[in-house]
């Protein structure tokens, strides 16, 4: 008979080395979920929340995201939820798109507003004084369970945060970990995988 465990295991501490900071960098990369290939999608053995290996399908290939900005990404977040059978976290992702142009609102707006989504994005917080696993904090995945949906495409031409570009959030919901981390060996390793899939 199967039966899950939720047994706290481990301290809850601050790391006075090395404190937690609030903050994501300027950088993402989103994909099409419909591309990322689960077959060849490889975890962790140990760490369940930790993907070491993210494959895309055949050509496919995946896109930058850069929000130049003092606060990129701002009002990115998970939530609990309560549920009726189990709890789980709904992950809100938010940026700006500094461009209105046809191609843009064609080739990446018209798209957000009915696709589904996978981003990796970059914590400022990178946890490097770790022992054996340096840096797994450093990025982050949201919409890999289930999807990331536009809740929000908003064009304001005078808003100050988008200065006449769009206003994005996209949102995952139901799911059933609070957080996954993409980590192979360091950070630079870790690196060089996210930039090959925007080959």
């Amino acid at each position: 008979m199967a039966s899950c465990e939720n047994l706290i295991k481990m301290g809850i501490e601050p790391d006075c080395d090395d404190p937690v900071v609030a903050g994501i960098e300027a950088n993402g990369v989103i994909m099409n979920r419909a591309d990322v290939d689960p077959a060849a999608t490889e975890f962790d053995d140990v760490r369940k929340n930790v993907v070491k290996t993210l494959a895309l399908k055949g050509s496919a290939k995946a896109y930058p995201i850069y929000v130049p900005s003092p606060t990129p990404f701002n009002n990115t977040q998970t939530t609990f939820e309560v549920g009726t059978n189990r709890n789980t976290f709904t992950n809100d992702l938010a940026f700006a798109v500094l461009n209105n142009d046809p191609d843009v609102c064609e080739k990446v707006i018209d798209m957000l507003a009915n696709g589904e989504f996978v981003v990796i994005f970059e914590n400022k917080y990178k946890n490097v004084n770790k022992a054996t696993t340096p840096g797994d904090s450093t990025f982050q995945i949201m919409g890999y369970y289930q999807g990331l949906r536009a809740t929000t495409l908003e064009n304001n031409k005078y808003s100050d945060e988008t200065e006449g570009g769009w206003n994005v959030v996209l949102q995952e919901t139901k799911v059933p970990k609070s957080a996954l981390f993409y980590y192979d060996t360091d950070i630079e390793t870790t690196r060089t995988a996210i930039n090959s899939l925007l080959a």
